[in-house]
């Protein structure tokens, strides 16, 4: 992959890493409001019981490491798409100059393949004023360039 491409990559996943990381400190806030409220109000005659006070901050632990675990897997699913998506996006790129078939809803389009991108998150080709999603190509030959080059 280019470098250029591993660097825009890169500086995305450092910034939804400090993304994700901004969220779970609301929950840390929350929980040390209710604590520091829950201590301030307490009857002191029957102070809240270490057992209790225990349970409540393995509850907290357990909430906190959900959620940097969710943030976690949602960051690595998105990463692992966006890189997927560039890899479609390189592997469609091998199709231009190449003739396809395909079927469209306005019947069937023949043509050559002029460019590759996304349209409207669908991998889409280009050919003409046809804008064709990749899923429908049923036929791609050879390039045309080449069979021009070998008359």
């Amino acid at each position: 992959m280019p470098s250029a491409i591993q660097a825009t990559q890169s500086a995305q996943a450092q910034s939804r890493i400090k993304q994700f990381q901004g969220q779970a400190e609301p929950l840390q806030d929350q929980f040390m409001e209710i604590l520091l409220t829950q201590l301030k109000y307490q009857d002191p005659m029957d102070p809240v019981k270490e057992t209790e006070f225990l349970a409540q901050m393995a509850q907290f632990t357990a909430a906190t490491q959900m959620q940097n675990l969710n943030t976690s897997v949602s960051w690595l699913c998105s990463y692992v798409i966006e890189n997927q998506l560039g890899k479609s996006l390189i592997e469609a790129a091998h199709l231009i100059g190449k003739e396809f078939k395909a079927h469209t809803p306005d019947g069937s389009v023949a043509g050559v393949v002029e460019g590759a991108g996304f349209s409207s998150g669908r991998l889409v080709i280009y050919c003409g004023k046809h804008e064709i999603p990749i899923e429908n190509l049923i036929w791609i030959g050879g390039d045309v360039r080449e069979a021009e080059h070998d008359q």
